[in-house]
């Protein structure tokens, strides 16, 4: 048997919403919570200067091209017999006047351009690691997603569960002020002891304590749903939605943990910073290398401006960087941080596969949890049913059709959540497993519809 209080909340359930107020379905509230959200913005951020990084590396392959231009004036005797012999006003007189030079003026402006050649792999291994890098990135983009997503999942569900609760409240509060009403009546006419009444009124005033809270977390999540989605916090945002008994095409554990080696975001992202690590130290250890570059300048030298003469040096560059006494040290450090590296995701692994174990867990204690709720709903609303008619007839207290109602209460308010906590955690247990995606969530938005 239904409660008279349940039929009342599941027909307050499906009248509409109150005019003006912004109605949400768990599908919508993804999407606009994803595009406000700040975090999932500087990951965005992130993967585009990873990005970049990469092209750099990539571009640095080709060298680089320089515009020079500067004006000298010195008095110097090697930079005045330089000069003149750059101008091309160099003479004999140049010669007589070397030792005591007067003041030279120069106007110079070249091009020079340089190719490296071979640099000990250090461009392709930088070229490597900014591949990895904007790969890193991307995954972490995708997984700080995936935990948006959930988190903007539980601030939906959360707001489906305290308006349950606060309409389960209000419901039973008026319940119970009839009969104290009817109790009242019966007082007056010595009919209830005042012990009894006087218990009840207690009792109802406790439930109204329950209300009034209730009703305040549901002002509090609508208002954190509101800000999580972008909107002004005074709006009201009300989840589109019911709790219900929803069931889900479920995996095996060894399936989920599967998807969760094969598809953990954040797993992949230190799985290339760990490839980086060891590649800096690849490149640590060969940075004795030589360097080789091709160079070319080309430059014009004028005293006025107007009669430029113009020089160009083309060649060959060998750079061997010898006796670097760090170089040991360097490498050390290089080697510790692809240590930490592989520390790093062997212990994401671990952790990924404990939240996994949690996730399903959680969502199969909800699940076994949920026929033990009905079952104790349906007892205690029978109960209550039981009460009512041997009140009327003078054979039972008002007190105890007061703690019928609350246990009513107690047990409509533990059922629904568990209904939150089953769908909670199979949200949860997507995430853990690298599968909340827009189809996931597409599918939980459809079964938690209002019917």
């Amino acid at each position: 048997m239904i409660p008279s209080k349940r039929l009342f909340s599941a027909v307050f359930l499906l009248m509409p919403l109150t005019a003006g107020a912004a109605s949400v379905t768990l599908e919508t509230a993804v999407d606009k919570g994803l595009k406000a959200d700040n975090i999932l913005k500087e990951e965005a951020a992130r993967v585009g200067a990873a990005k970049a990084g990469a092209d750099q590396a990539r571009l640095s392959r080709y060298g680089g091209f320089k515009l020079k231009g500067m004006y000298t004036n010195g008095t110097d005797p090697v930079y005045a017999f330089a000069t003149a012999m750059k101008q091309g006003s160099f003479s004999m007189a140049s010669m007589a006047a070397i030792n005591g030079p007067s003041a030279a003026g120069n106007y110079m402006a070249g091009l020079e351009a340089g190719v490296p050649l071979f640099t000990g792999s250090a461009i392709s291994n930088a070229i490597k690691m900014g591949g990895l890098g904007a790969e890193a990135a991307q995954s972490g983009y995708e997984r700080a997603r995936a935990g948006v997503t959930f988190r903007i999942t539980y601030q939906w569900l959360t707001v489906l569960l305290r308006r349950q609760l606060a309409e389960l409240g209000s419901s039973t509060v008026k319940a119970a002020e009839t009969e104290l009403k009817t109790a009242q009546m019966l007082k007056d006419k010595g009919m209830v002891l005042g012990s009894d009444y006087y218990g009840a009124e207690a009792i109802l005033s406790t439930l109204r304590g329950y209300s009034l809270n209730w009703n305040k977390a549901l002002s509090l999540e609508k208002e954190k749903l509101a800000i999580t989605l972008g909107m002004d916090p005074t709006a009201e945002v009300e989840a589109e939605g019911a709790l219900s008994e929803a069931s889900y095409l479920e995996k095996t554990g060894g399936e989920l943990a599967a998807a969760a080696a094969a598809g953990r975001r954040d797993i992949k992202a230190l799985e290339k910073m760990a490839a980086i690590a060891g590649t800096s130290e690849t490149m640590q250890e060969r940075s004795l290398l030589p360097v080789v570059e091709a160079f070319g300048t080309w430059e014009t030298n004028s005293v006025n401006l107007s009669d430029f003469r113009s020089n160009r040096l083309l060649g060959l560059r060998l750079t061997v960087p010898l006796g670097d006494p760090a170089y040991f040290a360097k490498k050390d450090a290089a080697r510790a941080e692809t240590s930490m590296a592989a520390s790093r995701l062997d212990e994401a692994r671990r952790q990924a596969t404990i939240e996994l174990a949690e996730a399903l867990n959680n969502y199969a204690a909800a699940k076994e949890s949920l026929p033990v709720a009905k079952e104790t709903l349906e007892k205690a609303g029978q109960s209550l049913e039981l009460f009512r008619p041997l009140y009327r007839q003078g054979r039972q207290s008002v007190l105890e059709v007061l703690r019928a109602q609350a246990s009513v209460l107690q047990a409509e308010a533990a059922y629904y959540e568990t209904l939150y906590k089953l769908n909670l955690y199979h949200a949860q247990t997507l995430l853990a497993s690298e599968t909340l995606d827009a189809a996931a969530v597409a599918e939980m938005s459809h079964k938690l519809e209002r019917k």
